[in-house]
């Protein structure tokens, strides 16, 4: 079934005002988790609070927290998020470090123990709007691995997204956001709620053969998700696991404590100032004029198009804003389960949603 996009939102701020959020941490976090869904990122949109529910219930994810900001040190700024929601600690956490960043010119960032981030690409996104080149590193603990290394049957390391986002006119462009698994969990669990196989190449089992059935995966956690690109891939998410886990943050998944329903996460992220190299309008037009030789080039016979980084979702986003968003029956029913596990009437918030035909 498709829903309206505002009243998607409606009921992921009802949702978040139930746990416990302020009405500024509930609309960001709402706004992120819509424009997820929006941008095609079904793992990582609304479908996401039921989980947050459980986490909250466990004291491991706390609304309204108070981040910890270290002590600077030159161009680098750390900051503990204390298992907050991510949405918003991330947001603090960039604005600080954008300080650094217009002094010097560059900064890095270590955001550590923070609750989910969920979609990376929104910081790249957020960082470009502010006129900064990014580069986002995320890594996951809390929870056992979920990604197997390459030539390994055994899961090592978790999704582990990238995102890197250039600002042009104060929108990321091109905007590359992607797991360093072939996919993300989340959409394991999508296709598991919709009753749907993957496509082959997603998982193996726990015997390390490949798989299309995402139960085993999605729901106790046997078997792994595959690197993309092979070594390519896992190499990738070797190095997110280090630089966010090990560096920025404190615990990487092979030595962070095992929590049951736990996910968290650190991010290490690098902010440029574009400004620092040329004029902002010279470097946009080269960027523009990049962009544009590659969109100009001959599509395959297959392909009607070519198409860069990030523009998928923006072709999604505008669909969906005029079409609706698809959220099958189980996510809804979910999400309706954990409002009434916080004392809100699933009748009346059912309501709200707005069905499009």
């Amino acid at each position: 079934m498709k829903y309206s996009p505002d009243s998607l939102e409606e009921v992921a701020l009802q949702i978040l005002l139930g746990f416990g959020c302020d009405a500024n941490e509930a609309a960001i976090v709402a706004d992120h988790l819509i424009r997820a869904n929006l941008a095609g990122h079904d793992s990582h949109g609304i479908g996401m609070l039921p989980m947050y529910g459980q986490q909250i219930e466990d004291g491991n994810l706390i609304p309204n927290q108070t981040p910890e900001f270290f002590p600077a040190a030159g161009a680098i700024r750390v900051v503990d998020a204390r298992r907050g929601f991510g949405h918003r600690m991330a947001l603090l956490a960039l604005d600080h470090a954008f300080e650094a960043a217009r002094e010097h010119n560059v900064a890095v960032l270590g955001l550590r123990n923070s609750g989910h981030v969920s979609r990376t690409g929104n910081y790249s996104e957020y960082c470009a709007s502010k006129g900064f080149i990014s580069l986002h590193f995320v890594n996951v603990w809390g929870h056992a691995p979920t990604v197997a290394p390459f030539g390994s049957c055994d899961p090592g390391f978790s999704t582990n997204p990238i995102s890197i986002g250039i600002p042009v006119n104060g929108e990321a462009r091109p905007m590359l956001d992607l797991a360093t698994s072939t996919v993300a969990l989340g959409k394991v669990r999508v296709a598991h709620n919709k009753g749907e196989k993957v496509p082959h190449g997603w998982i193996i089992d726990d015997a390390g053969s490949p798989t299309t059935d995402p139960g085993p995966m999605w729901l106790e956690r046997k078997g792994a998700l595959t690197a993309f690109g092979e070594h390519k891939g896992s190499g990738l998410g070797l190095f997110v696991e280090l630089l966010a886990g090990a560096v920025a943050g404190k615990e990487t998944v092979a030595t962070g404590n095992y929590i049951p329903r736990g996910v968290f996460n650190n991010m290490f992220s690098i902010l440029i100032n574009p400004q620092g190299f040329d004029d902002q309008a010279a470097i946009e037009a080269r960027v523009l004029e990049f962009y544009q030789a590659i969109k100009g080039g001959n599509p395959l016979p297959a392909t009607d198009e070519i198409l860069m980084p990030g523009e998928p979702e923006e072709r999604k986003a505008a669909d969906r804003t005029a079409n609706g968003v698809d959220v099958d029956n189980e996510t809804i029913s979910q999400l309706m389960q954990t409002a009434s596990d916080f004392k809100l009437d699933p009748v009346s918030l059912g309501n709200v949603l707005v069905e499009c035909t």
